[in-house]
Formats: C-alpha cells, sequence, structure tokens
C-alpha cells in the first residue's frame, strides 16, 4: 500500500479539480488537504458519476448546512481519498429546496439523502425509498429540527401518522423495537418465504437523542463532554475526532506526549470494543463458553482503562488541547503485564474462531460480500476490511502519534462472517503489538496546550478510525465560544445498508449473526430506514 506520507494532497486535490473543472462555479481550499468545490444542482448527478469513473476516493458523508443569511440551505458532498477530501458544495434557495439524488451512482448515498431531507426540508428527487429515517411517524411535516429557525425548547405538536401501505400478499416476521433478543430498541421486518428471506427492513430512532443540534448551544468544552456520550462503547473515539477538529480550527496541535496517550486510550478502547462484540457474536451463535470467556477477559482491559481515566465508560481523557492524566511508571508496567494477558488470550481466540466445527457451521461462507459489493455499498472498518478493502484511516490518513507509532492493516478476503471475526481479533493482536511499542517510547513533555476560548470562525473535517470504522466529523466555527454546526457521520449508517444487502437469499435464523456481524451499535447510529426486495 502507498505510504500516505508520500501522497501530495495538491495532486490528487489538483486531480479532482481538472476532472470537474467545467461545472466549477468558485473553488476554496479552506484548509491544507481540502478542496471546496461549488457546483449547480443540476451538475450535481454528472460531477458525481465524473468521480466515481475516474475512482476519485469515496463518498464518507453528507453535511448540511442552514444559511439563514442568505436563505439557502447547502449540502455538502465528502470525498475521501486516502488523506485529501474533495467537497461538492451545492446550494439550494429556500423557496421549494431540490436536489437530484446520486443513489444511481452511489446506493449507499440514500441513506444520507434522507437524513438531509428530514433534517433541513430539501427534497431530493428520484430517491428510491423516500420514506423516514428516524424522525417519529407523529412528527409533523414542515418542522425541520437542523434548521436554525427550529427551537428546540418549543414543544412540537403531534400528528395522526400515516399508514405504511399495503403487505397483502407478503409474509412478513417483525422484531422489535422491545424483543428480548435485542440490547437497543431497533425495529426489524423480515419478508420471508419459508426459512427464506426475501426482503428486509428496519427503522431506528428510538433512543435519538438531538446531540448535533445540542452541540450548538453549548460552549465548545461542554460539547465535547456531550460528543462523548454519542456511544458509551467507542467514547473515546468521538471526543478524540471532535478534539482533533476543534485543534485544527484553532491552530494548536497538543504536545507529543498527549498525542501518544491519545493513542494508548485509543487502542485500549479497540481491544475492549472487539472483546464486546466477541462475545456478543458468539451469543448470537450459541456459543455462550465464548461469550463468557470474552467478556471475563474484558473486565481486564475495562480496569486497565480505569486505571488510567477513573472511567470504565465514558473514559473522559481527552481536553482541547491535549489529555487530562499521565502515565507513571507503575501503569506502564500494569498496562503492559495485563497486555500480556490479553494477546495470549486473543490467540486463544483466533485458534477458536478459525477451528471450531460448530462455530464455523454459522460463520463460514455465510453472509458473503466481495470487495466489489463492500465499496459499492459504502462499508467501512473491520467490515470492509474482511471483504479485502484496504481502508483505514490510521494508515491512510494517520492523525496525532500515529504517525510515530503507525498500525499495521488487517486484511482478509473471504467477505463471509468468519472473516470478519478474524479481523477483529487479529486488529486487538495488533493493537497490543502497538501499545508496547508506545509506552517503551512514550515521548516526554507537557500534557496541555493553551487554547484560546473563542475559537476562530472557519470549517474543518476531523477523520479517525473508531472500532467499527471510520468516524467522520464536520465542525463549523462563526468564531464564538460556542459550535455553529456539528455534524456526526457514524460508522455503523455505513455498515447498515449491507446487512440488508446480504440478507436476502439467507436463512432467516442467520440473521441475528449478520447483524451482530457488523457490530452494529444502534446508540450512536439511530437514523435510518432500508428496504431491499429480491
Amino acid at each position: 500500500m502507498t505510504n500516505p506520507e508520500l501522497i501530495s494532497f495538491d495532486s490528487l486535490l489538483e486531480n479532482g479539480r481538472s476532472l470537474l473543472e467545467s461545472q466549477i462555479i468558485e473553488a476554496q481550499t479552506p484548509e491544507p488537504g481540502r478542496l471546496d468545490l461549488v457546483i449547480g444542482p443540476s451538475d450535481l448527478p454528472q460531477a458525481v458519476q465524473t468521480l466515481v469513473d475516474n475512482h476519485w476516493g469515496y463518498l464518507a458523508a453528507i453535511t448540511g448546512l442552514d444559511r439563514p443569511e442568505s436563505s439557502e440551505v447547502e449540502a455538502l458532498y465528502h470525498f475521501c481519498s486516502g488523506p485529501a477530501v474533495l467537497t461538492l458544495r451545492v446550494r439550494v434557495p429556500y423557496a421549494e429546496p431540490a436536489l437530484p439524488t446520486i443513489c444511481g451512482v452511489i446506493p449507499s448515498a440514500t441513506l444520507y439523502e434522507r437524513e438531509f431531507m428530514e433534517m433541513f426540508g430539501v427534497q431530493v428527487t428520484g430517491t428510491p425509498d423516500p420514506q423516514r429515517l428516524f424522525l417519529p411517524d407523529d412528527w409533523p411535516e414542515g418542522v425541520y429540527p437542523l434548521r436554525k429557525s427550529f427551537n428546540p425548547q418549543e414543544k412540537v405538536p403531534q400528528v395522526k401518522p400515516k399508514a405504511n401501505g399495503d403487505n397483502a400478499g407478503r409474509y412478513i416476521v417483525p422484531i422489535g423495537p422491545q424483543h428480548p433478543a435485542l440490547k437497543e430498541p431497533g425495529h426489524f421486518e423480515f419478508t420471508v418465504n419459508g426459512e427464506i428471506v426475501t426482503g428486509a427492513s428496519v427503522r431506528l430512532g428510538y433512543v435519538h437523542r438531538g446531540i448535533e443540534k445540542a452541540c450548538e448551544e453549548r460552549t465548545w468544552t461542554q460539547a465535547m463532554y456531550l460528543l462523548e456520550r454519542v456511544c458509551g462503547i467507542c467514547s473515546n473515539s468521538h471526543a478524540y475526532a471532535y478534539v482533533l477538529g476543534v485543534e485544527k480550527l484553532a491552530q494548536v496541535e497538543a504536545p507529543e506526549r498527549a498525542q501518544a496517550i491519545r493513542e494508548l486510550v485509543a487502542g485500549l478502547e479497540r481491544i475492549h470494543s472487539h472483546l464486546l462484540w466477541l462475545g456478543v457474536a458468539a451469543h448470537e451463535a450459541g456459543f455462550d463458553t465464548l461469550f463468557m470467556y470474552s467478556w471475563r477477559d474484558r473486565e481486564t482491559v475495562m480496569d486497565l482503562l480505569e486505571g488510567l481515566t477513573g472511567n470504565r465508560v465514558n473514559y473522559s481523557a481527552n481536553l482541547i488541547g491535549g489529555v487530562k492524566f499521565d502515565v507513571d511508571d507503575e501503569q506502564r508496567r500494569t498496562i503492559l503485564a495485563g497486555l500480556d494477558y490479553l494477546e495470549e488470550r486473543c490467540r486463544h481466540y483466533l485458534d477458536v474462531v478459525s477451528t471450531d466445527a460448530a462455530f464455523l457451521q454459522r460463520t463460514r461462507g455465510v453472509g458473503t460480500m466481495t470487495r466489489e459489493q463492500a465499496e459499492l455499498l459504502g462499508v467501512v472498518g473491520p467490515t470492509a476490511r474482511a471483504s479485502g478493502v484496504d481502508r483505514d484511516i490510521r494508515v491512510e490518513a494517520p492523525y496525532g502519534s500515529y504517525r510515530r507509532f503507525p498500525v499495521s492493516i488487517v486484511i482478509e478476503h473471504a467477505g463471509d462472517l468468519e472473516a470478519k471475526f478474524v479481523v477483529r481479533v487479529k486488529e486487538m493482536l495488533v493493537s497490543i503489538s502497538t501499545l508496547r511499542a508506545l509506552l517503551d517510547n512514550l515521548p516526554p513533555g507537557e500534557l496541555v496546550a493553551r487554547v484560546p476560548r473563542r475559537i476562530p470562525a472557519g470549517e474543518t473535517i476531523s477523520r479517525v478510525e473508531a472500532p467499527r470504522g471510520e468516524l467522520f466529523y464536520f465542525i463549523k466555527s462563526s468564531g464564538g465560544d460556542k459550535p455553529e454546526r456539528v455534524k456526526v457521520r457514524t460508522p455503523s449508517i455505513c455498515n447498515f445498508g449491507s446487512v440488508i444487502h446480504t440478507a436476502v437469499g439467507h436463512q432467516f435464523a442467520d440473521m441475528p449473526m449478520l447483524l451482530a456481524g457488523i457490530d452494529p451499535c444502534f446508540s450512536c447510529n439511530d437514523r435510518m430506514i432500508v428496504v431491499r426486495k429480491k
């Protein structure tokens, strides 16, 4: 794989600019490694087609911005290629705002488009499924939560929900949103013919908390604590992505020692997340012995995180400009001893998930997704790497101390459930090796750099590799002590589409394992419906 340090931002972005030269209204370079191109709404499908035809990156997210000063809504289509980000900016007026869909070129865009429609009141014409994503059924038309005119303090009137349509002639098995098999609320409907699934849909949003909107009413520091609670399992990843973005806006760099400690916490969090997932997935396969053992070993890494940060869930390790705590010699020895134990256990688990005959019956050849399908569906993280997609933000666009303490990317090519298990267990072994090197060479220095209370005006994009995959943050400042806009695109929204795609044609009994295979996080995702019919 090409060393990302050798990739020229300028050459990548200049290539993207030249591809779209005839459609550009305005070009901007908001920060190093980024290029924003303003185009007209009618030019959007062709511009996206050109980028796809020339293999210029992948669609990472769509960000909506309300611009009341000009009575416009702006849609930002973010394409990432290694460390470079090219954004297509399209503006539409408040009066009858509409944009053409790009789902014909990028099928995974339907999830982002539908979220954008609901939150900002822009009609996306031609989208294959215009149903609501995560707003409740009794939410009134014409009320858009992320418009600046929306007041979260005012009570939203309830309306009578619309009928769901005609299901005659189809046998549908509903599961949830309240169900003993689900740890978080989600509603699934599987259309079946005998034992074979012929269609699937999922409706989420039952615990949506409006965090993006809430950030606009909080200071930069208060927003950090709020965003850390987007997800309990990868809370550090959210805080990490946020502080990196704010530091870029403030033109402040955290000290090297603080950056290394951030990577230390991120590595331990990855081990914790993968061990938790291993137990949950094993439980769905009926392998409760593996569930019990992996969750027992999970306590080891949780104890290490508690010893470092004082917390076992929301670690609260980050500050804007650095970290809250140091690592002394005693803690270093404790962590190294814990890593020795975890490495031994992970090697045992790798042998189990690769050789246990009963377990392989539930995983080998089940839910197979080729590399081409994975790229088309826009999956990220271990789900993508299990299908041979060599995409890891820590490797292709290293941030923080990952330049000094790099990780190696783990790739499998089978694309089935077994490959997803193997990738995650091997990633734990890679994390253990990297953390040893980090602890043996922890740089000296301060823990915090000074950061102004008011962050300079500007926009930035921050990307980190969370345990489930790429976590994407768009942050905008108007020059005050509060964020103007914080957009969070979690990995789960990218990966859910693959579950619905692979469900069709499989036995109904495989559905829990297919869902568990992507390591879904309902709480941080909670924003979509996907429907696929055979």
